[in-house]
Parts: structure tokens; C-alpha cells; sequence
């Protein structure tokens, strides 16, 4: 035992499949062998590392997984406030932190192998790990009470972990025959775009990496200073719409890649779930990143025998957050009054009908593009250069309240949202344009996936709903009652109503995951 209710488990996978898996309790300083049906039993929480890695091992073999799970890396990056321990996830596994909990590099480098099944298995080694495993636990529990984010791990972090693990061990079901049209699909999308992208815009007949994209933004006059690639494509006009038509390209890319990767056992996929793939604790599915295909592609899902899939997804997300936390009555009053984008060109922009640029000028503007920047972009778009410039002034609340995010960032080194997520700042002395528009991002971004992952809770306890696939602000779920997706709709907006102290009537709405009606299998 590590504390009077969670039990450490240490673990050594058997890669080849064939069951000589081992499983150990850590209790009283010792290794007692255990089982995976013993582990399901425990009615505790199961504290362990990577346990992504046998996660469908204790599916398979139970049909349910521990009733709490605790995984390390997941509790020290999530309390972290540091977006490189993410990042390096991948590159530092468990050995690289245990130094400093009293295992020797000798002991680092030995469990390092041997849970890797590079040395045959060691007991003495094992447990010493363990021992360093256990403090390593109870620092960052330290740690996350000192830094205010004990509460958002142990009611939302580890309970929405719990809930995805479990929805991706049970499968999400691909129709296989869908799967081989729309490989065939996606590659002709794609060389097609491609050709089309090379011609139009003279660049390579292959896919743009990063140098070339830049290279090319530099020589048409686009300035980087402070801001990503990403950025610049996104929310930037451009001639001949480069920016567009790359994100377009990228997108037709990484469909195919993903459609191309997926392997099915028993028509089903079960991806690996991040449930913090980002600064802001977006939750990112991994081998195969269903996340990134678009709409067209997306048919490839389907529902089992006698369910239907819904898919509800929250309305003008963002927009109703910003009003919220800043407290601008104009933002909130065009949250409230229907889609904020539509409204916002028609009313303020003189763009009537052109939702798209709508959105891409307020976020550019709410996210912290210049004055100047923001009114070009307008004029690029077909805005009058006045109007422009009125129709940003009248958030003058949400200006103030960016400001003031932005003070507290360089005041105390760090951001946070509603019960924790901090981002911790690396440098002194004033804020970059980059730091700014993170110091922002941050708080409405990182409340957002608070906000997600309480409504996943919620969703996911209404007894017909059977979870599938979480999309950022927006959930696919099976359902074989009529009414589950408005039980589903209610839980999204009351969550997001009480998080925000009831200052917006959160809303949101059944969305089409993919063209078309979706079918049952």
C-alpha cells in the first residue's frame, strides 16, 4: 500500500502476445504476485505507470477495468504546468524520474530494460523501483496540493481517464468494406489536391513541410514574430488563399494516413487516449488518431446491431467562455442571441453570409492579433476599412479582462483555469506577443477541456449512452433510445452553465459527424 486506500501495481508485459505477463502488488516494501482478476476486484485506486500498455490485456481478460486507475505520468504532467514534460512523453519514460526518488542509475537503467524485456526479470531490481515509484507518487501528490490542482486530477482528470480507457478498450466498430472505399477515396483526394496545390501555388509535387510552407510565407511578405505556422495559415488572409488551400492539403494527408494505419481485430479499433495531448488538456487519441480525419471519411464508423450513433457537440464554444470570464455584455449578448458568427458579420462586419471569415476575424482578434493586423485582414476579406475598426471596439470588456490575464501572467509566472491546469511561464521581464496569446489560450482553452471532461462524466453516466469517440468540444456516442441524445444535449449545457457560475446559458446541439445520415451496422 502507498497510503490506507491506493495499492501500487508493477507490471511486465509480455510483448509476443502469448500470456506471460507478470503483475505484482507493492505492499510493505515487497512484491506480491498478483492477477488481472485480482487487480479489477480491487475497489480502490490502482496506482501504476504506462498503463495504456495493458489496458485491453485486463479488458480481454475481465471484461472491465480497476474501478479507479491512477497512472503517474499521466498525475505528473497534468500538474506540471509544463508543456516539454508532455511533449518529451514519448522520449522519457518512468526510469528517467526516479533518481531523485532514491533508485540509483544503476537501478534506473536495469528497470528500464527489463520492463522493456531487454533482462530477464529481477526481482530485487523490480522492487527497488518500486520503492522509488511509491515516493515518486506521494511527491507529486505533494506537489499537486501545493500547487492548487489536487482537486481537478482526483474529480475530473482520473475519472475521465478512467471512463475513456475503458470506452477504447470496448472498441469503436469500423465497417471494413466502408474502410477499403474510403482508403481508395482519401489517396485520390489527396493526390489530387496535391497536384492541384503544386500548380496553383508553385510549390514542390509533394507534401510541404514546415521550411518549405515558411519559406514560402516569407517570400509572399508574412512576418513570424511571435507566432506559429499554424497561426499564420489559419487566421491570416492570404493571395490565392495559400493558407487555406495548405491547411486543406494537410488535412487531405493526414486522412489518408490515418485510414491507411488502421488495423481492425474483430471489425473493431481501439485507439491509445491522451487525456492531456496538449498545453490546455485536450484529450488526443493516438494509433489511430480518429481525431484527425474529416467528415468525409468519418462514415468508416459505425454502430453496432441495434444502436444508433448521435453526435452532440457544443454550440459557439469558445465565444460563450470569453463572455463568461470576461464579463463583456456585448460578447455575451451575441452569444445568447443565436450563432455569434453569423450575427457578428451581418450586424458588425457588413460580411452578411460569410460565417467563415466572421469566425476567423474574431478568433485572430479574441486570441490577441494586433489592431492594425486584424483591421488588413478585414479589408483583405471584403470588410469597409471603418467598419473594421467599430466593430472590434465594442468588446471593450473582453479587452480589459485579456489585459488583466496577461498582467497576472507577467506578475506571478503562471496562468491557471477554474481548479488548476496552470501553465507556468520560463522567462522574465515583459511579455511576448507569443506569451500573451498563450496567457489567453490558456485560460479559455484550458477551461473549455475542463468543461468537456465534465460533461463526458456526465454523458457517460446516463445509463443508454455508450461512449465512443470524444472530438475536442464535441462527442459520438452509441444510444438505442430516441431521447438519450437530448438527455445528452441537457448534460452538455447545464455542465457548462454551472462551471461558468451561471453567467451564459451554456448551449449546445446534435451535430452531423459525418455527411450524410449516419447508419447502423
Amino acid at each position: 500500500m502507498i497510503d490506507p486506500v491506493s495499492k501500487l501495481l508493477i507490471f511486465i508485459k509480455d510483448f509476443t502476445g502469448r500470456g506471460a505477463d507478470c503483475f505484482y502488488w507493492f505492499i510493505h516494501d515487497r512484491l506480491v504476485e498478483t492477477n488481472p482478476a485480482e487487480i479489477i476486484a480491487y475497489p480502490g485506486p490502482v496506482v501504476c505507470h504506462d498503463f495504456w500498455m495493458i489496458r485491453d490485456l485486463l479488458y480481454d481478460r475481465t471484461g472491465d477495468l480497476p474501478a479507479v486507475v491512477l497512472d503517474i505520468d499521466e498525475l505528473r504532467i497534468s500538474i506540471g504546468g509544463n508543456p516539454d514534460d508532455r511533449l518529451n512523453r514519448e522520449k522519457n519514460d518512468i526510469s528517467a524520474h526516479l533518481g531523485p526518488c532514491g533508485a540509483s542509475e544503476e537501478v534506473c537503467s536495469a528497470y528500464k530494460r527489463m520492463f522493456n524485456r531487454g533482462i530477464p526479470f529481477d526481482a530485487e531490481i523490480a522492487t527497488k523501483a518500486a520503492g522509488a515509484i511509491a515516493k515518486l507518487y506521494l511527491r507529486l501528490c505533494a506537489q499537486a496540493a501545493a500547487t492548487h490542482e489536487t482537486e481537478r486530477f482526483f474529480s475530473v482528470e482520473m475519472p475521465v481517464y478512467r471512463l475513456l480507457q475503458k470506452a477504447m478498450s470496448a472498441g469503436i466498430t469500423i465497417n471494413a468494406a466502408n474502410l477499403s472505399a474510403k482508403r481508395r477515396e482519401a489517396e485520390h483526394d489527396y493526390f489530387y489536391c496535391l497536384k492541384n496545390y503544386s500548380a496553383k501555388h508553385d510549390m514542390p509535387l509533394e507534401s510541404p513541410s514546415r521550411t518549405s510552407i515558411e519559406r514560402k510565407l516569407y517570400a509572399l511578405g508574412f512576418e513570424f514574430e511571435g507566432v506559429s505556422t499554424r497561426y499564420v495559415l489559419e487566421f491570416v488572409p492570404h493571395p490565392d488563399d495559400f493558407g487555406g488551400d495548405t491547411l486543406a492539403l494537410q488535412e487531405f494527408d493526414a486522412a489518408k494516413r490515418v485510414l491507411s494505419s488502421l488495423t481492425l481485430a474483430g471489425g473493431l479499433t481501439r485507439p491509445i487516449v491522451d487525456i492531456f495531448g496538449s498545453r490546455t488538456s485536450r484529450i488526443v487519441l493516438r494509433n489511430p488518431p480518429l481525431q484527425n480525419m474529416s467528415k468525409k471519411y468519418r462514415p468508416i464508423v459505425c454502430a453496432r446491431e441495434g444502436a444508433e450513433l448521435s453526435y452532440v457537440d457544443f454550440d459557439q464554444f469558445e465565444v460563450g467562455i470569453m463572455a463568461a470570464l470576461s464579463g463583456d455584455h456585448h460578447l455575451a449578448a451575441l452569444y445568447a442571441a443565436g450563432d455569434m458568427y453569423d450575427l457578428f458579420a451581418g450586424r458588425h462586419l457588413g460580411l452578411t453570409g460569410n460565417r467563415k471569415a466572421a469566425k476567423q476575424l474574431f478568433l485572430s482578434y479574441a486570441y490577441g492579433m494586433s489592431r492594425k493586423a486584424l483591421v488588413d485582414a478585414a479589408v483583405e476579406l471584403g470588410a469597409e476599412r471603418d467598419k473594421a475598426k467599430d466593430a472590434f471596439r465594442i468588446f471593450a470588456r473582453y479587452e480589459e479582462w485579456k489585459k488583466e490575464v496577461c498582467a497576472e501572467f507577467q506578475r506571478t509566472g503562471r496562468i491557471a483555469t477554474a481548479m488548476g491546469n496552470h501553465y507556468a511561464r520560463k522567462n522574465s521581464g515583459a511579455l511576448t506577443g507569443k506569451e500573451r496569446r498563450s496567457a489567453v489560450s490558456q485560460v479559455v482553452q484550458g477551461t473549455g477541456s475542463l468543461i468537456f471532461k465534465k460533461a463526458l462524466l456526465e454523458a457517460g453516466s446516463i445509463q443508454d449512452v455508450v461512449i465512443l469517440l470524444p472530438m475536442h468540444d464535441a462527442l459520438l456516442f452509441e444510444h438505442r433510445l430516441a431521447d438519450t441524445p437530448s438527455k445528452v444535449i441537457a448534460a452538455f449545457e447545464r455542465v457548462m452553465t454551472e462551471t461558468l457560475g451561471n453567467r451564459v446559458a451554456g448551449k449546445a446541439s446534435v451535430g452531423n459527424f459525418a455527411p450524410g445520415r449516419l447508419t447502423v451496422a
